[in-house]
């Protein structure tokens, strides 16, 4: 159990820098005649990569096998508009601002770790909560002067993702990791075809290159997401701290690559966040001693 908390760490902080990383390129390209549909449907490449693996190594058909197909399915169909949420939203508000939002997916995950999967949290994962929070709070202070509509489309996106870490967490005996994944990403990947030849649109080879590297990190993003959710079992709300410190990578790339600057409240807010995800650790220690 306890290197299964530390790889679920180690997963979920790189798929941090993935996420973060996928959205700096939507944000960019939201602003260009690239839609959503556009951009899932250029990444269809990246996302076959792994079962077309799986198929010539003789694996594909034990990793899709689930004993109740249903939680990978509908998890899959829960996915389908996040690429349209992250798209439309981005053409509106700012990275940081978005991936503050997002941040409260652990304040949603902990009431579903307290009343949907019955765990039990420590005195150290609620000071970790809290502290990410607050972080949270300050870092937003600047873009909530003048509230948008598009705040909450957001907050339903993060609805939705909470949704299938959870279902992912619940249910990790029906299927493997790599089903998962598979499932999650084939229904949105199917959806794309028939949008993009209703209206085609031929990218450069530069918005082409972003749009690859962007699959590449969301498909690897998700699949490190999925692995550490699934492998977190009973310590879900502990590992779900550790994505506050994708406001960190956000602040950074909206510095240093779209020159977006924050006041002095929103750099005390990341330092809070930080913070956060350095408590998380001794919380999930913590929760190993009790288990044991």
């Amino acid at each position: 159990m306890k290197k299964s908390i530390v790889y679920s760490s180690i997963l979920l902080f790189f798929a941090g820098i993935f996420f973060v990383t996928n959205d700096a390129i939507i944000n960019y390209l939201s602003q260009t005649d690239v839609k959503f549909y556009h951009f899932i449907f250029y990444g269809i490449p990246i996302y076959l990569c792994f079962p077309l693996y799986l198929f010539f190594n003789g694996t594909l058909k034990k990793n899709i096998k689930c004993t109740n197909y249903f939680p990978p399915i509908f998890r899959g169909f829960l996915n389908i508009p996040l690429p349209f949420i992250a798209f439309i939203t981005l053409e509106q508000i700012k990275l940081p601002e978005f991936t503050t939002l997002n941040m409260t997916a652990p304040l949603m995950g902990t009431i579903f770790a307290i009343f949907l999967l019955n765990e039990k949290l420590n005195f150290l994962t609620y000071i970790s909560l809290f502290i990410g929070f607050l972080g949270v709070l300050f870092v937003i202070q600047p873009g909530f002067e003048s509230f948008n509509i598009y705040y909450l489309i957001v907050l339903i996106g993060v609805l939705l993702i909470t949704i299938t870490t959870f279902i992912v967490n619940k249910y990790n005996h029906v299927t493997t990791n790599i089903g998962y994944f598979l499932y999650g990403g084939f229904f949105v990947h199917f959806i794309s075809i028939p949008l993009f030849f209703m209206n085609p649109l031929k990218v450069t080879l530069f918005e082409f290159i972003l749009i690859s590297t962007a699959a590449l990190f969301i498909n690897s993003a998700m699949f490190f997401a999925t692995t550490a959710f699934k492998i977190a079992q009973k310590h879900y709300a502990s590992v779900f701290s550790l994505v506050y410190l994708q406001v960190l990578w956000s602040s950074l790339v909206g510095i240093f690559i779209f020159n977006e600057y924050m006041n002095l409240y929103a750099y005390i807010g990341a330092i809070f966040i930080v913070l956060s995800g350095i408590v998380s650790l001794p919380s999930q220690i913590k929760q190993l001693k009790e288990a044991n």
